[in-house]
């Protein structure tokens, strides 16, 4: 009996201390924080960046809409690979004119992409119809309305997209007013001119350069691409940017999301001249491209089978993003990438 009880106690204490060995490894490997714990300090740490869209939603802008609900995630998956990686949140205000369905719309800021990019799914273009749309309530309710972070230390991006200016109420809020106040919350907003500004009488392309200038931000023209084949099926990249077109160097296709005037300025692109309005176009069955009222086309574009008709699927507009919230990224929280 005796040998049997040591044998006995020798297995319990045995079991014990391998229980309490594994109880110590789980406690080693567990990623959960303490309250206190080094992993809650670190996020507090990280650099922080707020990041907003306030994008108009009328009836031509679903291209523009498709693009920011297809790569706002990638975008946020990107700037998180940053050397600290910054903790991002997103937000958004759609927004149309008086007399839609409605004026604006607001999607708070969130850091879990996942939902965030639920809650947009149901955005679509419709309204509008008499050009200017509610640009300056816009402006108001995206740096009034969404609970940006107090803190001086974060990032703190305002993307405003459209294609057409504010429309003029006696009773509005006035975009300088909200210009400077967003300024003073830390907040650079940069505009990006989508297809038709440019050609709008409304002042919407002024409004938008000056928007850009008052807060520190960058204004860039979309680049939209199309490609065309002449009559021997060889295909030229087009692609369409402030009221221009411009054919892509065939060994720089791949980069034409740089946009026109990067490509122009290094030999890449090449400017699409058209002779005076009344001309025939040379090798066009449907006239000259979208954007050009009439003209002809100079003799080494002569010969494309079709006319490169306007496509606001496909923009640069996730480049565009990308690129001014890594420099807002690398400035103010000295991140690296």
């Amino acid at each position: 009996m005796k040998a049997r009880t040591l044998g006995l106690l020798a297995v319990g204490t045995l079991l014990l201390s391998t229980s309490a060995g594994m109880k110590l490894a789980a406690k080693d490997l567990d990623p959960t924080p303490e309250p206190n714990g080094t992993i809650l300090e670190q996020k507090k740490t990280r650099p922080h960046m707020d990041l907003a869209f306030c994008i108009d939603t009328t009836g031509s802008m679903q291209g523009e809409i498709n693009m920011v609900k297809v790569k706002v995630k990638d975008l946020v998956a990107k700037l998180s690979t940053g050397k600290p990686a910054p903790i991002v949140r997103v937000g958004l205000v759609a927004f149309r004119d008086r007399g839609d369905a409605y004026v604006t719309k607001v999607y708070p800021f969130t850091d879990d992409i996942d939902k965030f990019v639920k809650d947009i799914s149901d955005l679509k273009a419709d309204g509008g119809g008499d050009g200017p749309e509610s640009v300056n309530e816009a402006l108001h309710v995206s740096v009034d309305s969404l609970s940006w972070d107090t803190s001086n230390k974060t990032a703190k991006l305002l993307f405003l997209i459209g294609d057409a200016g504010p429309h003029v109420y006696s009773d509005d809020y006035k975009w300088e007013d909200e210009s400077r106040k967003a300024i003073a919350k830390g907040i650079q907003i940069n505009t990006l001119a989508c297809d038709g500004l440019q050609t709008a009488n409304d002042g919407g392309l002024d409004v938008f350069q000056k928007i850009a200038k008052l807060t520190d931000g960058q204004f860039e023209n979309l680049a939209y691409r199309q490609i065309v084949r002449d009559a021997s099926g060889k295909e030229t990249t087009v692609i369409s940017s402030g009221g221009e077109s411009f054919a892509v160097a065939e060994g720089a296709r791949a980069e034409w999301k740089r946009g026109a005037k990067v490509l122009s300025s290094v030999g890449k692109a090449k400017p699409m001249m058209y002779a005076a309005a009344g001309e025939r176009t040379r090798g066009f069955a449907g006239g000259a491209p979208s954007g050009v009222s009439a003209g002809m086309m100079k003799a080494d574009f002569a010969g494309l089978a079709s006319a490169p008709a306007l496509d606001r699927k496909d923009s640069n507009l996730d480049s565009l993003m990308y690129d001014a919230a890594v420099k807002k990224a690398r400035e103010k929280l000295n991140v690296g990438y």
